[in-house]
């Protein structure tokens, strides 16, 4: 309770999106899950964590908290066994799987999951040792609009003929960015990039070809989409929390007072798996007193018959 209370503080001041995925296993290995995401309706909204939205299996209610914020339940209607997979080519990809194995003494149950990585690095390696969750916003912002126009006026140069003058469209744009990062005019490129080239080129707007914003406009608009779409869960914080039946052995998440829990932000699943597994046991004491009455009860027994032979 102690960390979601400070996960949910830190969305109040930073306007963030908060998502729980609770996890409760019952004794028979079956389990339910309760998704909860708390924010502004637009990003709960968003493509970039969903909700289950099979109505058949699950429900959905819409509410606001104390703070006004939009709190966005999803419940499965009845438990469910064995391995869950969540794929969306938009959305986080993970799987949730339960397992119990039952022995004559005691019960095992394992838990696992993977929330798979963003690929980034492997989508946007130029900047993406500058995407920090936790740094300034002009440490990641500008390089991130850097790349976006760059790209952009790599695809516009296929139908540009003059390799001079597109140099020194390269220049200006790179002048302006130095002029944004010297004096950190965050103000400059927090807007879309669409507006900042025009600022950027404004020096030199009448030397620019016919039509020009006209037709990288929506080159650039396409960049900028497909870098939010994958940096969308930057303000995204996760809170997996999972209940094992019996007394947990092994874990790789924070145990409190038997209740699993691993906090997962952008830059943990930007480049990298985040994987998590847990392990509990239930003993069978009565089967273990009962075998050993048994184990001490027999030889008396056949003690005793022996005696009334012999007598």
């Amino acid at each position: 309770m102690k960390k979601k209370f400070l996960i949910i503080l830190s969305i109040i001041l930073n306007s963030c999106t908060w998502n729980m995925i609770q996890i409760s296993v019952l004794p028979d290995g079956n389990y339910s899950i309760i998704y909860e995401s708390t924010g502004n309706i637009i990003d709960i909204e968003n493509n970039d964590f969903l909700h289950p939205e099979d109505t058949a299996k699950w429900i959905t209610t819409l509410d606001k908290n104390s703070n006004n914020d939009i709190v966005k339940k999803t419940i499965n209607v009845k438990p469910v066994k064995g391995k869950t997979v969540f794929v969306d080519e938009e959305s986080l990809n993970y799987f949730i799987n339960i397992e119990k194995n039952e022995y004559f003494f005691w019960d095992e149950y394992y838990f696992s999951s993977i929330v798979y990585d963003l690929e980034i690095d492997k989508k946007y390696p130029s900047i993406v040792n500058f995407l920090d969750v936790e740094g300034d916003k002009i440490s990641w912002i500008l390089p991130a609009k850097k790349y976006i126009i760059k790209t952009a006026l790599l695809d516009y140069q296929d139908s540009f003929t003059n390799d001079i003058f597109f140099e020194k469209i390269n220049n200006q744009i790179t002048t302006y960015f130095d002029y944004v990062e010297k004096d950190s005019l965050i103000d400059k490129i927090d807007i879309n990039s669409s507006l900042i080239i025009k600022d950027a080129l404004n020096p030199m707007i009448n030397k620019l070809p016919k039509d020009f914003f006209l037709h990288i406009q929506p080159i650039i608009d396409f960049h900028e989409s497909e870098f939010e779409k994958n940096t969308a869960l930057m303000n995204d914080y996760f809170l997996f929390n999972i209940e094992l039946p019996g007394k947990m052995q092994h874990h790789n998440g924070d145990n409190e007072e038997g209740i699993l829990s691993w906090e997962i932000d952008f830059n943990e699943i930007a480049t990298d798996n985040f994987e998590m597994y847990g392990k509990s046991i239930i003993i069978k004491k009565w089967r273990i007193l009962l075998s050993i009455f048994l184990v001490l009860a027999l030889p008396l027994y056949r003690l005793q018959a022996v005696k009334k032979i012999i007598s």
